[in-house]
């Protein structure tokens, strides 16, 4: 990513929130038999519909794929090979679907630089496209034709992010050089048909590239269930939320170029947390630069948690496919692999996570020398928060803030390291560009940094944690919850319980042998007293 770009993430003020879900996602109810769980019951419950069946109905699971991929210095032709291999190994997986990561063809940047890759995108609600059918009229547009090429030629569904230019000649608000860039998701079916077309609602700086110009619908129907797509910052508003709870929908294909926030907001901590508080799949594809904060790519189920995902900065390309069960069927095995992908081979990923360092802290560390492997993160903003330290190996700590009060219970086989309990109510600040409102509830290891006794987020742990019961009075609707362990690894989802009355949220961790926890939160996300979102 260019030195000179930043990145962040919200709503715009000119899109209006829209609930009702449009006509043509509407599915009728089946008594169809829905999925045995051995999870905790989700903070969301919806009723599931099956999705028209366009191919095998018979089959209870689909595989489906998310690109981790590694960015190429600029070179769209070379992000493009690397996107064709990926595909090779999706069709001998036998995966359904592929989702690209955000600015994984072309970097962020400013609008000079833009233009050289950006495509006139039709809206496939208005014309029927097939790119790589109709050679002629898209021989200039390389991109799309080479998206809808794969989709055709390997039989699967492609999500991928790329970018629109649209003439805006006569609109008000059309800028100075005529043309409106969009941030741009597009969907192509199994015959290379462009079947969505999705501009960015909240842009995260992103000043090369131009808002949506009005809500959109993103959803699409498959022979696996009924999605949606969003990219990137949308994921922190209520709209993909509202989206992912429609009960047609299925889950979200989403793809993200994320910066890495501890202690709540770390990529894998988000999409899982996500995917649990809403009950919908999501398929989170990820660029992996870790010197620009940008790590780790997943799939996600609304109530098993983590199906499979990488979180590794190493530099290595990968492509992570898992079976996803098909809402109102049985439980079966992810059968997850991770596939690492590089210009010359490709080889079964084992191990993930070796690489995790113990900091990545931009207020410790150097700036990264190596935008491939020195991990960097920015920590979230808690300035003000209310902290209370642990003391001793168990107990009971509480604290409020503005409100909000929150309590833990915890027993260890011994605090090796300084743990906080954390509290915050309030409109959070984000990059001093954005605000929004959350109520925050974290157990997290944390270190001092000059006059704030907590500061940093350390990613590894000597203190083993047997028992950890979080609570808070949220009054939030909506809230998302994190387990998180040494080394940046997930606590499988079977290993703690979330509860969500109306008048307490709650999350309950009990293990014997004991993890090495590094955070333990809930985040809640009061939407409807969020700020108006100013990109």
């Amino acid at each position: 990513m260019p030195s000179n770009v930043e990145k962040e993430t919200k709503m715009p003020s000119n899109v209006e929130k829209e609930t009702k879900m449009p006509s043509n996602v509407e599915k009728e109810t089946k008594n169809a038999p829905q999925a045995k769980i051995a999870a905790q019951s989700p903070l969301v419950e919806k009723d599931k519909k099956d999705g028209p069946k366009q191919s095998d109905s018979s089959q209870t699971t689909h595989s489906r794929s998310v690109l981790h991929l590694t960015a190429l210095k600029q070179d769209h032709e070379v992000s493009i090979g690397f996107s064709h291999a990926a595909c090779d190994c999706c069709h001998s997986a036998g995966a359904d679907v592929i989702i690209f990561p955000e600015y994984g063809i072309f970097s962020p940047g400013d609008r000079p630089q833009l233009k050289n890759y950006l495509e006139t995108i039709p809206d496939p609600k208005k014309v029927q496209a097939n790119p790589c059918e109709e050679h002629e009229a898209y021989s200039q547009r390389p991109i799309l034709q080479t998206l809808s090429c794969m989709a055709r030629n390997n039989s699967m569904f492609v999500v991928a992010n790329t970018g629109d230019i649209q003439n805006c000649e006569g609109d008000p608000d059309c800028p100075s050089d005529g043309v409106f860039h969009f941030n741009t998701n597009v969907v192509f079916d199994r015959e290379g048909t462009l079947l969505v077309r999705y501009h960015k609602e909240h842009l995260f700086y992103e000043f090369g590239m131009d808002l949506a110009r009005e809500q959109q619908n993103t959803t699409f129907v498959t022979d696996f269930g009924t999605f949606a797509t969003y990219i990137c910052f949308d994921i922190d508003f209520e709209r993909m939320s509202q989206v992912a709870r429609w009960p047609a929908v299925d889950g979200v294909m989403f793809s993200t170029m994320w910066v890495e926030q501890p202690p709540q907001m770390k990529s894998i901590q988000v999409w899982e947390s996500w995917a649990l508080g809403n009950n919908a799949t999501l398929l989170a594809s990820n660029i992996q630069l870790p010197g620009a904060n940008a790590l780790g790519s997943g799939i996600f189920h609304g109530q098993k948690g983590a199906l499979a995902y990488t979180f590794d900065p190493d530099g290595i390309s990968k492509l992570v496919v898992a079976r996803v069960p098909k809402s109102t069927f049985h439980w079966v095995s992810p059968n997850a692999s991770i596939t690492a992908i590089t210009e010359t081979r490709t080889w079964d990923w084992e191990d993930d996570g070796k690489n995790v360092p113990l900091e990545c802290s931009t207020k410790l560390l150097n700036e990264s020398t190596d935008i491939y492997k020195d991990y960097r993160c920015i920590e979230e903003n808690v300035t003000k928060y209310t902290f209370k330290e642990l003391e001793g190996s168990s107990g009971h700590v509480e604290a409020c803030n503005n409100g909000l009060c929150c309590s833990l219970d915890y027993f260890t086989g011994g605090l090796n390291d300084r743990f906080f309990l954390g509290v915050f109510s309030g409109i959070y600040h984000h990059f001093r560009r954005y605000s929004w409102c959350e109520e925050d509830c974290i157990l997290a290891r944390c270190d001092a940094l000059g006059n704030a006794s907590c500061a940093t987020f350390p990613m590894m742990s000597q203190t083993v944690f047997k028992y950890v019961h979080l609570r808070a009075n949220f009054t939030s609707e909506m809230v998302y919850t994190t387990v998180l362990k040494n080394g940046m690894r997930l606590v499988p989802a079977s290993e703690f319980a979330i509860n969500h009355d109306l008048l307490e949220k709650s999350v309950r961790f009990e293990n014997e042998a004991g993890r090495k926890l590094i955070t333990v939160g809930i985040k809640g996300r009061c939407y409807d007293r969020d700020p108006p979102y100013h990109r």
